[in-house]
């Protein structure tokens, strides 16, 4: 659909701008569809080449060693040839070494090793490996997604990672510690991801290279003698010198194999795959802006953002006899990826050529007289799934359909057209971002105001960011209506842009003063409207008297951050004293086989229901059979559900996770008790169960303050809101 005014003259009440045939929502009025404009054949050609330029990457997309390759390609320097080798201090000039000054984290790490008190730069690279080797690494795990700080937290933890998560760090503590080193890798598939990386130190007292394996915690010697460099360890292994030698730095943990001889295959195999990392600028690379918003995604990610900001360090390929093909088939490929780099740059100007050519002509009418609501564009995404922000931006567009605003929606994730696309990674990005980046622009242009739904994370950059953007060209005021428990963390951890982009909207706009504080903090000014409950959704029911098997129900998803094996193991102790009680937890996520095979070994798996994720429209049924609703939230902002648990007339047992204790008072319209605190979680359940008085006077507290949350209380709020944007954008 578009926006602006329908056939016949009559005002719009709701209009949806989706990636579907528009459809009515509520008393929404669907417009025709404009005629072709001058910018369309542009903007199909944009299209078309962007997708086209593609082409070379989707062979590479389907595993994340094949992403790396295409990251190794797209960095591809000359070949490391053995007159290229250098000893400092005569770097080589286009060597990326570290310029910035060390973290003072670092500093204090290598300050405390006491590394300036060893005699030589080996026993100090020894001692590093020693400090990583230390925790044993026994827990399993992919790549850690993490800056550097928290990559050395994470890996003292004792979570293995990858080797490039110690040769990271390692780094860092060397470079802090300003010790001379470098890194070198080998690859498995041909210049791939599958592959290992070493440190190599200088050491400025022997004058020579020394290799250091940090992650399978190995160092090598030759006949006897002192340590092997990078070069002298690889020609040992070429000539398979009966003298090679592998070595533990840190005797008390477990080398990388447990038999040698493997350990000496693996070596082998990597022989036609070296390559050196062209610099050691770890920190300057992890401080990039683009690395610090990708890295928290994917390694892949964080790379092409590295490549992007000009932080990625070549990479130079150790040639040899048999490794000709696999070099050009790299070489190859890096001339593939820069000329479909620069077809998707053309692409991308070609469609911003016609979306402006087409759209030119939209403008913004004047604000409507001081009765009626501006016309907005609500950027968010709807049911299904159904989840917090979802259900809100759904109730908000039908509540103001119903006050006759005129409202567009451009909705964030919209089905795939067509549907297959959704099974194929990096092509299905392209087609929800670009259809949505059209609607944008077309949303924005025909708006008086733009209603931003927004959320920490990935979904920021991809949608709240582009919305920001586009209102900001267009010259319409944009509402940020941030929504998250994870705020806090997100906003220590953004680049400045982020601030930026909050600061510069017209409104920041959170659900709870929780969330106004988390803002504070970070020296951004926010207005608190409340999350808006549906009571015609959720009629009260009548208190119900659990007798002997009392129905406790969970609506948070099965996630991380909302701790169900906290609830689980709650409902354990109340089964102790209830014998005949049930569990039903609804919500999806990634976390259910083992959820179900906790509650296996709770001996509970008889009495509890995992009913999967129940959408909006159906979730009033499960409160109606309610006797309590029960959260454990590690993370939370203004929880919609017990919202609705309240309204329904349910007694609600939470944790008091972030703004919880905004919403609610303990002891007056919920009972509280600590994040994690299974004791004190059970030990309220039990006391609501077994007082009636109690259960009701919640049950009465609960009723009035959802009401207080009911479209009638919020609506002037936001309709204030618009107002106040759109006259500050007009002076």
């Amino acid at each position: 659909g578009a926006c602006g005014q329908p056939a016949g003259g009559s005002r719009a009440r709701a209009v949806l701008v989706t990636f579907q045939a528009p459809r009515p929502t509520g008393n929404a009025t669907v417009l025709p569809r404009r005629k072709s404009r001058p910018g369309k054949r542009f903007a199909v050609v944009g299209v078309v080449l962007m997708l086209l330029a593609l082409w070379p990457v989707l062979p590479h997309v389907w595993s994340g060693t094949e992403l790396v390759r295409l990251r190794h390609a797209l960095a591809l320097g000359p070949d490391f040839l053995p007159k290229d080798d250098w000893q400092p201090p005569a770097w080589p000039a286009s060597y990326r070494r570290e310029t910035v000054t060390p973290d003072p984290y670092f500093v204090e790490v290598a300050a405390k090793l006491s590394l300036q008190n060893l005699p030589d730069d080996w026993a100090r690279g020894v001692a590093i490996s020693r400090h990583l080797l230390q925790s044993g690494a026994n827990i399993q795990g992919g790549a850690i997604h993490e800056d550097l700080r928290r990559t050395y937290e994470t890996i003292l933890a004792g979570r293995n990672g990858y080797c490039g998560d110690f040769i990271r760090v390692f780094t860092a503590i060397a470079n802090a510690a300003g010790m001379p080193m470098r890194s070198w890798a080998f690859s498995f598939d041909a210049f791939g991801g599958h592959g290992h990386i070493f440190a190599e130190v200088w050491n400025r007292q022997s004058q020579r290279w020394q290799l250091l394996d940090v992650f399978q915690n190995y160092y090598f010697t030759d006949n006897g003698g002192e340590p092997l460099s990078a070069t002298a360890f690889r020609q040992a292994l070429q000539d398979r010198s009966p003298h090679l030698r592998l070595h533990p730095i840190l005797a008390s943990v477990p080398p990388g194999w447990a038999v040698e001889a493997k350990a000496w295959d693996y070596f082998q195999r990597g022989l036609e795959g070296w390559f050196i990392p062209w610099g050691n600028d770890a920190l300057s690379y992890d401080a990039a802006w683009p690395v610090r918003v990708f890295g928290g995604v994917s390694r892949s990610l964080e790379g092409a953002g590295a490549i992007v900001s000009g932080r990625q360090a070549q990479i130079r390929m150790v040639p040899t006899a048999t490794n000709q093909a696999a070099r050009d088939n790299m070489r190859s490929l890096h001339w593939q990826l820069w000329a479909s780099a620069a077809a998707f740059v053309l692409g991308f100007l070609s469609l911003l050529a016609g979306l402006s050519l087409r759209l030119m002509r939209h403008g913004v009418e004047p604000m409507p007289s001081q009765q009626h609501w501006p016309r907005a564009c609500v950027v968010g995404p709807l049911p299904p799934p159904s989840g917090g922000m979802a259900n809100q931006c759904e109730q908000l567009v039908r509540l103001l359909g119903h006050e006759g605003a005129e409202v567009c929606l451009v909705r964030t994730n919209a089905p795939y057209q067509p549907g297959w696309v959704g099974g194929v990674p990096v092509l299905r990005a392209g087609f929800r971002l670009v259809p949505y980046m059209i609607r944008l622009w077309q949303g924005v242009g025909q708006s008086q105001v733009v209603h931003v739904f927004a959320n920490s994370g990935w979904a920021w950059h991809l949608f709240a960011a582009p919305a920001l953007a586009v209102a900001r060209l267009r010259g319409v005021p944009a509402i940020v209506n941030y929504r998250g428990g994870l705020a806090d963390e997100f906003l220590s951890r953004a680049p400045r842009l982020v601030h930026r982009q909050l600061a510069s909207a017209a409104a920041c706009v959170t659900p709870s003063a929780f969330l106004q504080r988390v803002f504070a903090r970070h020296g951004l000014s926010a207005q608190a409207i409340p999350n808006v409950v549906d009571l015609s959704r959720f009629p009260p029911q009548p208190l119900r008297d659990p007798l002997t098997a009392p129905h406790i129900v969970v609506t948070r998803n099965l996630e991380a951050i909302y701790d169900i094996p906290t609830a689980l193991r709650t409902f354990t102790q109340v089964r102790q004293v209830w014998p005949l009680a049930r569990l039903s937890v609804a919500g999806s996520g990634p976390d259910l086989s083992a959820l179900q095979s906790l509650a296996a070994e709770l001996g509970i798996a008889d009495a509890v229901h995992f009913a999967g994720r129940i959408d909006n429209a159906h979730i009033a049924g499960l409160y109606a059979q309610a006797d309590l609703v029960l959260n454990t939230s590690t993370v939370d902002n203004m929880p919609i559900s017990i919202l609705e648990a309240l309204a329904s007339g349910v007694p609600v047992v939470s944790t008091a996770a972030g703004g919880i204790p905004d919403l609610v008072q303990h002891e007056h319209t919920a009972l509280l008790a600590p994040v994690g605190d299974v004791d004190a979680l059970a030990a309220l359940a039990l006391r609501v169960l077994g007082d009636r008085v109690l259960a009701r006077q919640l049950r009465e507290a609960g009723l009035a303050l959802a009401a207080q949350y009911d479209w009638a209380h919020v609506r002037w709020r936001w309709q204030a809101a618009y107002r106040t944007a759109v006259q500050q954008a007009a002076t």
